[in-house]
């Protein structure tokens, strides 16, 4: 007479029915972020309070040549049409990030002097909107809004955006922080009206 071993573990159905719903969630959860990214942009935000008047702090955002102090990863940029602070004026900007080093041509999309500054550039690898706002809360202090959308063009790169979303937001605060820090060491105190 033959023994039968005894099996412990008796519903062998219920394990293989797990595994395939995990697989099935897996691979549903990869085509809802598929389809979701197919045409995404990214957006990302930086708040900074800054001790100075908006008079102070508006040649830091439009000129050429102060941007590269502040602006994360901007290495140069060189004027094509037009004046900065002018609307569908137009430059070139060169960046660099590590060893990486790329181009993109920016263009002035709406500017109100001491209040707005926002641009368009685009690469070879995407499209980014910044817009740089200067909102006043009293004679000697101004909150500088930094609102960036990165949009990639190559599918891949929104599918995997989410590996370099930090790398984006990490360049932004930087942006901000040293902002403050040129801003504040090259304008002096503010002297409020009294």
């Amino acid at each position: 007479m033959a023994r039968k071993v005894k099996d412990r573990f008796r519903d062998w159905n219920l394990l293989h029915k797990s595994v395939v719903m995990v697989i099935i969630a897996f691979f549903l959860s990869v085509t809802v972020w598929s389809i979701w990214v197919f045409d995404a942009a990214f957006e990302l935000e930086q708040e900074v309070v800054i001790d100075h008047g908006t008079e102070a702090i508006w040649p830091w955002v439009f000129d050429p040549k102060k941007r590269t102090d502040w602006q994360g990863e901007l290495v140069d940029v060189v004027p094509y049409v037009g004046a900065p602070d002018k609307a569908e004026s137009t430059r070139l900007l060169f960046w660099k990030r590590g060893y990486k080093r790329w181009q993109s041509v920016e263009r002035t999309k709406d500017v109100v002097p001491e209040r707005l500054y926002a641009t368009v550039y685009e690469s070879d690898n995407d499209i980014r909107w910044l817009r740089v706002e200067l909102i006043p809360e009293g004679p000697c202090r101004t909150r500088v809004r930094l609102n960036e959308i990165i949009g990639p063009k190559f599918y891949k790169d929104r599918f995997w955006f989410f590996t370099s979303n930090r790398e984006a937001e990490k360049r932004l605060q930087i942006s901000g922080a040293a902002l403050q820090r040129w801003v504040g060491d090259t304008s002096g105190a503010c002297a409020a009206a009294q």
